[in-house]
């Protein structure tokens, strides 16, 4: 059947859909989730004149009439309104017979990962078809092999970039508030005359990613050729990784692993891993928070996952050490975009003004690379962090990094500007602080309205082992709005809050 095409200014993400009308659909015995070949005739172009697309149908002439197909922009762009096409239905490809092969429990070859990879980004593959393959994954897990050639697949699906041959990374394993000590790390290890290009992602589930609170000191959003010039003068950027095409195949499975909350190891270190390969890392130190709440909850969990990521990063050509961390609460007092900003500008400015937690976590990961580097002797590197946090020389590279991604690089921790709504809470008795909870943490932070509004936040007063007295001020939080305040309120008063008061008694009976 022939087509003309309705472009539909609509984006759909990472699905290839297209549109055609109820009646178009029937003649042809089509249903909503086939999947249809679009013939360009005049095309001389093999890889232009076929296309595959997910078909959905409309039952309104006013979408899509009939003798019409509806394109979505990001689904055919080259495609132009009246353009005359030709579909026809086809079946599944291939690499839906290897989803069912690791549904059954069975390995797939690389040849077969490739196919999966490939289908995924060409979208032959259908959301709920990669929902499968991702569940499949869940259930019965991937050997270091399949981990390896998923890892090489994913990072060949976009952009590889080269920044030398020693280049250096650090990654988080997350579930810890408050990390945001890339901030810290970058300038410091670039100060040293190691490079390090961060791409980072914006918070998918914490109330702030290292993106997010970089851009409340500078732009974050940069394309290739613009990425490059960062690097090339100053050996170092924080970015965010979404507008460079880094591994799209990557992408598309987390787009898909986020509804499902599903993040098993046999998708995670290879995602880690592509990333780190697309800007030409060589070395990578991975941060694994331990604890409550992560992903790993004892120290063995975190040991056995920092052995199996070793020995894939050494498959895949990148050296790899893994610190082990603690997460019973958060990094630093601050929870948020802007705040979380704020207290790691304070900190580059005045080592004597930051908090502990964040001087001693962002020094001993930097320590690691500047070992890693050569720039100290093994055991001797957070002493190297150290000298340079404190000389003033990481400030100097981050007023450098900022003012190349287009800040103000004069920019002061009191001209960061937080949520005009504010509330603060008291202890209600005197004692010690014997728990924070970080789940509460996140919860009041999303709440406030993190991390869309990057001026939403809290800020913690007191945290674990403290000594309190009744009235003290244990915890403040800020907002945009005075609704999203509320709501942040209601859920520190119905849980009691994330600050946990004891004396010496557990309980009386």
């Amino acid at each position: 059947m022939k087509l003309k095409v309705k472009k539909i200014n609509f984006e759909t993400g990472t699905t290839k859909d297209v549109i055609i009308n109820a009646s178009d659909a029937k003649k042809l015995n089509l249903k909503a989730g086939d999947r249809i070949t679009i013939k360009k005739p005049e095309s001389k172009s093999i890889n232009d004149k076929y296309r595959v697309a997910i078909l959905q149908i409309a039952y309104s002439n006013s979408i899509v009439a009939p003798g019409e197909i509806g394109i979505f922009i990001d689904t055919i762009r080259d495609f132009e309104n009246n353009t005359e096409v030709s579909i026809k239905p086809i079946d599944p490809p291939d690499s839906f017979k290897f989803i069912k092969k690791k549904i059954n429990g069975l390995k797939l070859t690389s040849e077969e990962i490739n196919n999966i990879i490939s289908d995924s980004v060409s979208g032959h593959l259908s959301p709920i078809e990669l929902a499968s393959f991702i569940t499949g994954v869940s259930i019965n897990g991937m050997d270091n092999e399949e981990m390896t050639a998923l890892t090489l697949a994913e990072a060949k699906s976009g952009n590889i970039f080269d920044f030398g041959p020693e280049v250096y990374d650090k990654h988080s394993t997350g579930g810890v508030p408050g990390n945001k000590v890339s901030l810290i790390i970058v300038p410091i290890v670039a100060a040293a005359g190691l490079t390090i290009p961060k791409t980072s992602t914006r918070a998918i589930t914490s109330p702030s990613g290292t993106a997010d609170s970089m851009e409340v000191l500078a732009p974050v959003a940069f394309d290739s050729e613009e990425l490059k010039k960062i690097v090339s003068k100053l050996n170092a950027c924080i970015v965010w990784g979404g507008a460079l095409d880094l591994a799209p195949a990557d992408n598309i499975l987390i787009e898909i692993e986020r509804p499902l909350r599903m993040d098993p190891f046999g998708l995670m270190i290879p995602s880690i891993l592509t990333k780190k390969l697309s800007v030409g890392v060589k070395k990578i130190v991975l941060d694994i928070p331990v604890g409550t709440g992560t992903k790993f909850p004892t120290p063995n969990d975190g040991k056995k996952f920092a052995h199996l990521f070793k020995e894939i990063a050494k498959n895949v050509g990148l050296e790899a050490e893994c610190a082990l961390t603690l997460a019973h609460q958060p990094i630093g007092h601050s929870i948020g975009p802007a705040i979380e900003a704020k207290e790691a500008l304070t900190l580059l400015r005045d080592y004597n003004a930051g908090p502990n937690s964040l001087i001693e976590k962002s020094t001993s990961l930097a320590g690691i690379i500047l070992e890693m580097g050569g720039k100290a002797e093994k055991g001797q590197g957070q002493i190297l962090a150290k000298d340079i946090l404190q000389s003033g020389k990481a400030y100097e590279k981050m007023k450098q990094i900022i003012e190349v991604q287009g800040g103000e690089p004069n920019i002061l921790p009191e001209d960061i500007k937080l949520g005009i709504y504010e509330r603060e809470f008291y202890s209600t008795k005197e004692g010690h602080i014997t728990d924070v909870n970080n789940a509460i943490i996140n919860q009041i932070a999303k709440a406030a309205g993190c991390p869309n509004s990057k001026t939403s936040g809290v800020h913690i007063f007191k945290k674990q082992g403290a000594k309190v007295k009744e009235g003290d001020i244990i915890f403040k939080i800020y907002s945009n709005s005075q609704s999203n305040l509320k709501r942040a309120e209601k859920i520190y008063n119905s849980t009691g809050g994330p600050i946990i008061l004891g004396g010496m008694m557990i309980e009386r009976i």
